[in-house]
């Protein structure tokens, strides 16, 4: 655990990737680590990182597993799994 962070804990996933319809994509299943994560002092807030070979941008929010060959199509296919909460329920709003 980071010295700067309150709370961590790391779950073991199998994920089949997603495109821009939210289907899964792949076959087979990649190994992903998700991490939940609440930093000390801030204590309304809580992230999910993904160590995933699929995941990219900024912060590692988009998957490309539907389209390996490109960064980023249209919107983007955000990662289900990478979220910071409550950004992800007010940005709906």
């Amino acid at each position: 655990m980071a010295k700067d962070t309150y709370l961590e804990m790391a779950f073991p996933i199998q994920c089949h990737g997603r495109d821009a319809s939210r289907k899964e994509v792949l076959l087979e299943p990649v190994a992903v680590k998700v991490r939940v994560s609440q930093h000390h002092g801030d204590e309304k807030n809580i992230s999910l990182d993904v160590e995933c070979p699929h995941n990219t941008g900024g912060h590692g929010q988009r998957c490309k597993a539907s389209h390996p060959n490109t960064d980023k199509v249209g919107e983007g296919v955000g990662c289900p799994y990478s979220v910071d909460i409550p950004y992800a329920i007010d940005a709906r709003r």
